[in-house]
């Protein structure tokens, strides 16, 4: 069922519950109003009149009687009554109408409805002659039920009328306003997977479907950004694997060209495991960033980062002393949510990127403190620092400056920078004033170590 057939079908049950109920309250105030009208003036009469009555004799009170009987304010048919302990004094009007069968001493006083020839009479109880007495004042309603019957019969032609007028103008209404949203799917059906340049053009007004159309602009911009950094992905590693691999064919090509002796076949060997080695690498990078990218979230627990980034640091530290460079580390304790492996992997990668590029009898600094609810890790070194036109791209994939040596993949920062993401903190990278660059990591702590440093 369509959206459109929907909303027609719901304005369509609750116009219908509107009107039943406008048109039933409209009844019972009309209704109400004309009998309360008819009341009154009757109840008015009749007091009036016992009034009169009370002060009169028989004969008075009959003639005063009749005289009521002939009046027509109230209607043009009536009947009036006297009714006592002895029987009826006095009966005039209309003879056909049914009067209320109640004796003198009843003392009942109200109103009553008799429908042979639809009579409405009042009954006023009083004193008269010093007995108990009933006077019955009544009038033919037949005019007030036909006026009342016909605003219902006027009703019920009109009600189911406007119904439908209401329904088709409703319809028609949500015509209008699905339109928008047709043509925003048809526009988004002509997009192809293979072309996602194309945009949705903005609507004139800025409204419910304007923001739609501006929404799905931005998420088809994502998407073509995705995709171009997917398909450069994917060229990316297959030039950096190309590469490896040619000088691996090539080689195992030329050993079994010709007959080589035991020192020829070692050398060509280890030729072959170092660029198997560098595939292994490779292709080990590529598999923990697609698993990275396809994970919203990783398991985490409590650790203390400090100590983990200790621990990474005495075990780094005989390859720089090896390289004569002097390894530092000042580590304070600080609990974060994170996945051991994956935060000793940013490390180990910050380590070796800074090795790389400090020189002999360079410095490295590493740290961990607390600053403002994060964990930060710094890894600062005393090499050349980074080109400023190579700063914007130094995390993305592949890319490896004009410093590089050559030994790494250009995937080890990008690395770093999607464990961070999924850690919820962020990395960045800056050169230091006295030489050197700087990176630093910083990772939300625990909530209840916030908690504790909230409380001290």
């Amino acid at each position: 069922m369509s959206i459109r057939l929907r909303l027609t079908i719901y304005w369509a049950l609750v116009l219908s519950g509107i009107l039943i109920v406008a048109t039933v309250a409209t009844l019972q105030l009309f209704e109400g109003q004309q009998w309360g009208e008819l009341d009154a003036a009757l109840t008015e009469e009749a007091d009036s009149t016992v009034e009169e009555l009370s002060h009169s004799n028989p004969d008075g009170a009959v003639w005063r009687l009749f005289e009521l009987s002939q009046e027509r304010d109230l209607g043009e048919i009536s009947r009036v009554r006297l009714v006592t302990p002895e029987g009826l004094l006095a009966d005039f009007g209309y003879p056909d109408a049914d009067p209320p069968q109640l004796k003198a001493d009843s003392h009942f006083r109200g109103l009553i409805t008799t429908y042979n020839k639809h009579f409405r009479y009042v009954v006023v109880p009083f004193r008269f002659n010093g007995a108990p007495a009933l006077l019955e004042v009544g009038v033919d309603v037949t005019r007030l039920l036909d006026v009342v019957r016909r605003l219902r019969t006027i009703l019920l032609l009109t009600v189911p009328f406007v119904l439908l007028l209401c329904v088709g103008g409703g319809y028609w209404l949500s015509t209008r306003a699905i339109a928008p949203l047709e043509k925003i799917a048809t526009a988004l059906a002509a997009i192809q997977p293979r072309d996602l340049s194309r945009r949705l053009d903005a609507p004139r007004v800025a409204d419910e479907a304007g923001r739609l159309v501006s929404v799905i602009n931005a998420l088809l911009d994502r998407l073509e950004r995705a995709s171009a950094t997917e398909r450069r992905f994917a060229s990316d590693a297959a030039h950096e694997l190309r590469t490896p691999l040619a000088v691996l064919r090539s080689g195992l090509e030329v050993s079994l060209a010709r007959t080589r002796n035991a020192d020829e076949s070692r050398a060509a060997l280890e030729t072959a495991h170092r660029e198997v080695i560098s595939l292994c690498k490779i292709a080990e990078e590529l598999l923990m960033l697609a698993r990275l990218n396809g994970e919203v979230a990783i398991a985490r627990r409590p650790l203390d980062l400090g100590a983990l980034i200790g621990d990474v640091a005495t075990a780094v530290e005989p390859l720089a002393s090896a390289k004569g460079i002097t390894l530092e580390a000042h580590t304070a304790g600080a609990v974060v949510d994170g996945n051991e492996t994956h935060l000793k992997r940013v490390a180990i990668n910050l380590l070796d990127n800074a090795l790389k590029f400090t020189p002999e009898d360079g410095h490295i600094d590493i740290s961990v403190t607390r600053e403002f609810g994060t964990a930060v890790l710094t890894v600062a070194d005393t090499g050349r620092g980074i080109e400023s036109a190579e700063m914007p791209h130094i995390f993305e994939r592949f890319f490896r400056g004009k410093q590089a040596t050559g030994e790494g993949t250009g995937l080890g920062l990008n690395l770093c920078q999607e464990i961070v993401r999924l850690h919820g903190g962020t990395i960045q990278v800056r050169n230091r004033p006295g030489g050197g660059c700087e990176f630093t990591v910083r990772i939300p702590l625990a909530l209840p170590e916030i908690r504790a440093a909230a409380a001290g």
